[in-house]
């Protein structure tokens, strides 16, 4: 993030902030791109974002901070700066507001909960569907204390920015109580994770992340003849399921293999295991994984080489329909410097499926290009 040229006026309003207290700052940055896609976008489309974050140190030691983005792009009213009369209209999921020292923190706004903050699982379980903030309004306390993490969470609003106690089927104005610990203890780390069930079920479904469940997880793991080694046990107490995971990983030269087996206790028969096999050595990076999760079969292998002088290409191709038909892309990025990037990218889902973002890297379907600027 970069700190921008302000005019006069700003410089002098800015100046009795500085006058009054040293210790603040305010700085701002963003990104903008333009792109062309004929197959999803119909054409042009393009959007920008500015970020700004403010800080102060306190004269007790805390520092209280304030980070909001202001997006516009060319979804017209749809984006989360305006609404339908284009008035502005910053919602509170955009904004994260905060109150740290060196040992604890407070956050309110646009930030993780605390199950998933602290959770640590050991390959793809299904009964470790702790919720993920994707857009809610959280608020979040943590502490750390000799090598352990501690947090605390509940959700407050839903994605478009509707707050519980609006609701009217409880009186209260947060939900689903979220708690997490981690830490080390000598050679081995662990995790215990744990989120209550929905007071309002169905609130917070317009985030496809958030589950309604009471789930509790507890993880350990360590480290053995240079293999990491995590074993897991999580419960959805709410749909009477389990999993329990062991998940390998071990780097060998430029190669790391991670291979993992999750049981799963939900009356289906069927288990989660899967193999990743990851490459990396100077300018050529290729992964590649096999893995059968929630009864699909699936595989991917994607890849890149940085050629030089800025430009990179990539490839990959990827099944995750179980049949004969393989979704794949291409695509070369080129630095420009300064912040700027140029992107060329063809991208086919093979069974005539374009609705979705292909591979790793979440290309568009179709031919794209993009120019993307950073300050």
């Amino acid at each position: 993030m970069k700190s921008i040229l302000l005019t006069t006026t700003a410089i002098v309003a800015f100046a009795g902030v500085a006058a009054a207290d040293e210790n603040a700052g305010v700085s701002f940055g963003g990104s903008a791109s333009l792109g062309y896609n004929d197959d999803w976008e119909d054409g042009f489309y393009w959007e920008t974002q500015l970020d700004i974050a403010m800080s102060t140190e306190l004269d007790n030691g805390l520092t209280a901070g304030a980070w909001f983005n202001i997006e516009i792009d060319d979804e017209g009213a749809t984006n989360d700066v305006f609404d339908g009369n284009n008035d502005f209209n910053l919602v509170s999921s955009d904004l994260l507001l905060s109150l740290k020292s060196d040992t604890a923190g407070l956050y309110f706004g646009d930030t993780s909960f605390a199950a998933e903050s602290q959770w640590n699982s050991a390959g793809d379980m299904e009964a470790d569907a702790f919720s993920e903030a994707d857009g809610e309004v959280v608020v979040r306390g943590d502490i750390m204390m000799a090598g352990i993490d501690a947090s605390v969470s509940y959700a407050v609003a839903n994605v478009d920015g509707g707050y519980v106690a609006d609701d009217g089927s409880e009186n209260s104005a947060v939900d689903q109580l979220s708690v997490g610990v981690s830490g080390d203890m000598g050679m081995f780390n662990f995790a215990v994770a744990y989120q209550a069930e929905v007071d309002n079920a169905g609130y917070f479904a317009s985030n496809g992340d958030f589950t309604d469940s009471e789930i509790f997880g507890v993880s350990a793991g360590t480290s053995f003849g240079g293999a990491d080694i995590t074993v897991a046990y999580a419960s959805d107490e709410t749909m009477s399921t389990n999993s329990t995971g062991i998940q390998v990983s071990y780097p060998f030269g430029p190669v790391t293999g991670t291979v993992y087996y999750v049981s799963e206790d939900d009356g289906s028969g069927d288990d989660n295991y899967g193999v990743t096999v990851a490459y990396e050595d100077g300018p050529i990076a290729v992964t590649g994984k096999i893995r059968s999760e929630q009864a699909r079969d699936e595989w991917n292998i994607d890849g890149s080489y940085e050629v030089g002088n800025g430009l990179t290409v990539l490839a990959g191709m990827l099944n995750e329909n179980e049949g004969d038909n393989s979704d794949y892309y291409v695509a070369g990025s080129l630095d420009l410097g300064g912040g700027a990037t140029f992107l060329a990218s063809y991208a086919e889902d093979d069974d005539g499926d374009q609705s979705d973002e292909i591979g790793a890297p979440e290309y568009l379907p179709g031919t794209t290009v993009k120019l993307t600027f950073k300050f």
